[in-house]
């Protein structure tokens, strides 16, 4: 079976990315913002393996039309607790509600949505 092709990325989201989200992340690596994930886990005391901030987490992912560049969206992570997030949403909701992860119908669902990016 053939592999389909990756489309490529839109003109519109590479000046997005390249403008807005890449600088974002570099900044925050630069003014020495930790991942801020991994402390709320371990207030649960379950065991992190941080290695600071990598990445930013989507509280409404973007497969859900979350927005990438609303900080009202993003929370600077490392991979492992993005990770763990992903693997385990119904624990991080019993933990901290909308904090983490949004879902439709929650209170902060549009606000956080990429229609809001314009």
């Amino acid at each position: 079976m053939k592999g389909r092709q990756l489309r490529s990325r839109s003109q519109k989201r590479s000046a997005m990315m390249k403008e807005v989200r890449i600088p974002l992340i570099r900044s925050l690596i630069q003014s020495g913002v930790g991942c801020l994930i991994c402390p709320l886990l371990e207030d649960e005391s379950i065991s992190t393996n941080c290695a600071g901030i990598q990445g930013l987490h989507e509280r409404r992912k973007r497969s859900a039309g979350g927005s990438l560049i609303n900080p009202l969206n993003l929370i600077p992570a490392c991979n492992w607790s993005n990770g763990f997030i992903e693997d385990n949403p119904k624990l991080i909701r019993d933990l901290f509600g909308q904090v983490l992860v949004v879902r439709e119908g929650d209170e902060d669902w549009e606000q956080l949505g990429s229609r809001n990016d314009r």
